[in-house]
């Protein structure tokens, strides 16, 4: 008999004893974690990271003594990880911040300085708002055209041909999703960026969900700027932007005077949350582990190549979970899945699964769930114009469950009995 290991790639129990919080219990049953799409768990690495930080050198960057000098490595040192992470090649394109929405507000505002009336950017329906919202007030405020790429109603994807003709001389800035934290959809990314370069536009993704469940090579995207969220990767509250240098260099940030001109200071406002950079480079020791493991890099391979070979061994083993899901969702009575249920297409998406179910409110879905002890979401989570494109805004919006890698087949199971229990 093969073992879980053998046929994913991954020993999950293993992983899983990196992640305390995997092992609570409220009144007797063990949570299950689906709610990684709001944020998942943390391995021991990070939480002894921040705590070795806040023992030893706790203080603000700059200073001639210990303890700040100890900062200011940690600080260099979570944006050369940043950057082995993403693929990118400088540090200094690497930026820190309280979290994706913040720098995207940022880093648009920014952009909106060099855009003028009759310029166009381009949006998608399926995307977080925190990756269209900052772009409708900078359309508003200096007079520049909106165009909408829209979405599939029926299996949540994007008609990249559609791009082609939504982007035209005037497009300035085209912002797309890599994967859809509603519906889990991979979008086409490395496409829409020729096409939007193909214009003389700059693109700028979202790639927050991919962040948990794919390898992410800015290099071979091409895109000027991509966005993650930290949190979404077993890390703790951060954002973190790859900007390519000579767009950082060239615009002008809303900062402060000692902040200077170069990246990525220019666009990290005020004091960066330090302790959190230590937990991500220990999140970062966890997963680089991970790749030399369960990822086929060998033990003197680089961050980089670890990191790599992580996210393949991790989507390897999601891969194996996407099809039990969605199979036993759809054996639920009246509960219909939004977004690509296809086997043959399980490739174009990543394992997030938003439904309703006739009779229910979502609400009344995930509280049953939390009886259970089950963790999942319901509402929009901020997919505002997916919502409404769907046009569940009125009725609750849609609950959705969320597998990562330390999630199992057993979970599963769970998640199905309990929403049987409803029918």
């Amino acid at each position: 008999m093969t073992t879980l290991r053998e046929r994913h790639g991954i020993d999950v129990e293993a992983v899983r004893d990196h992640f305390p919080s995997l092992s609570r219990e409220i009144d007797g049953r063990q949570v299950v974690y689906l709610d990684g799409p709001g944020g998942t768990q943390v391995p021991r690495e990070c939480i002894a990271a921040i705590t070795t930080y806040l023992e030893r050198s706790n203080a603000n960057h700059g200073g001639a003594f210990t303890a700040s000098v100890e900062t200011d490595a940690l600080v260099d040192e979570a944006h050369a990880a940043g950057a082995d992470f993403v693929g990118a090649h400088d540090p200094d394109e690497i930026v820190f911040g309280p979290n994706m929405t913040t720098l995207t507000l940022s880093i648009s505002r920014a952009i909106g300085r060099e855009l003028r009336t009759d310029d166009e950017i381009v949006l998608t329906r399926l995307d977080h708002d925190a990756n269209v919202a900052p772009w409708l007030a900078v359309a508003e405020e200096r007079g520049v055209k909106v165009r909408w790429l829209e979405v599939d109603e029926v299996e949540c994807t994007l008609d990249l041909a559609e791009l082609e003709r939504v982007v035209g001389p005037r497009t300035r800035v085209v912002a797309i999703g890599l994967a859809s934290n509603a519906v889990g959809t991979i979008n086409d990314v490395s496409r829409a960026v020729s096409i939007a370069h193909s214009a003389g536009a700059l693109t700028y993704v979202d790639a927050v969900h991919a962040g948990p469940h794919l390898p992410i090579d800015v290099s071979s995207l091409r895109a000027d700027f991509l966005v993650c969220s930290p949190y979404k990767f077993f890390a703790p509250h951060l954002g973190m932007l790859y900007g390519r240098r000579e767009h950082l260099e060239r615009l002008r940030a809303y900062r402060v005077r000692p902040a200077g001109d170069a990246p990525p200071g220019k666009f990290e406002t005020g004091t960066q949350n330090h302790e959190a950079l230590a937990g991500l480079l220990g999140s970062f020791e966890y997963l680089a582990s991970l790749g030399r493991a369960y990822g086929a890099a060998p033990p003197d391979a680089s961050r980089r190549e670890a990191l790599s070979a992580a996210m393949r061994a991790i989507r390897r083993y999601e891969r194996g979970l996407i099809g039990p899901l969605i199979a036993g969702l759809q054996g639920v009575a009246g509960l219909r899945i939004r977004g690509i249920t296809d086997p043959a297409r399980l490739d174009e998406r990543v394992p997030t699964v938003a439904f309703t179910m006739e009779g229910f409110h979502p609400r009344q879905i995930a509280e049953h769930l939390a009886s259970r002890a089950i963790s999942a979401w319901d509402g929009d989570y901020y997919a505002w114009e997916l919502i409404r494109a769907l046009g569940l805004a009125e009725t609750g919006g849609m609950l959705r469950v969320g597998l990562v890698h330390y999630n199992t087949a057993e979970e599963i199971g769970a998640l199905t009995a309990a929403l049987q229990e409803l029918t």
